[in-house]
């Protein structure tokens, strides 16, 4: 014969139930984000056909070597619109999606404007950046620490020398 649930299991039972319902409606309702430093803060989630995005603080001159460089700025219409983290107030700047960052040295506001180059000019300065890189690890390769791999005069070399093993 089955014994009767006493006053305290009806209130475990009716408590996990609710612990359950409540946990199912929050993973129905939003996805969380994790917070553990695995995801950047900055994070572009947008894709435009063609183009590479990047986004760039507003200090040092940045914007204006990213002009120089081939980037343009993206119009919030070219990503769905703006978000609720998006600057939507952009009246001083008319198309240009931008995001609130951090303040100047001055304590004014600092921006990260959202840019786009040609993924074809993307990727011959990603290569040449390579080039580059590639120099230098020959370089090492042969105990030559400098950027034309010339000479390791002025630079740290053990006794032993230098090995290197892919």
């Amino acid at each position: 014969m089955a014994v009767a649930d006493t006053p305290e299991d009806k209130r475990e039972k009716a408590l996990e139930k609710q612990v359950r319902n409540n946990s199912e409606r929050r993973s129905q309702e939003r996805k969380r984000n994790v917070f553990n430093g695995t995801q950047g803060k900055l994070t572009i989630n947008y894709t435009i056909d063609g183009y590479h995005l990047h986004g760039f603080n507003d200090e040092n001159g940045r914007i204006a070597d990213a002009l120089d460089g081939g980037y343009e700025f993206v119009a919030p219409e070219e990503v769905g619109g703006v978000k609720e983290n998006v600057v939507s107030r952009n009246t001083d700047l008319g198309d240009k999606v931008r995001w609130l960052v951090g303040r100047t040295a001055d304590g004014g506001p600092l921006y990260c404007y959202l840019m786009k180059i040609k993924q074809e000019w993307y990727e011959e300065d990603q290569a040449a950046l390579q080039a580059k890189n590639n120099l230098i690890d020959d370089a090492i390769r042969k105990g030559k620490n400098t950027k034309d791999g010339s000479s390791a005069e002025g630079f740290y070399t053990p006794h032993e020398g230098i090995k290197y093993t892919n």
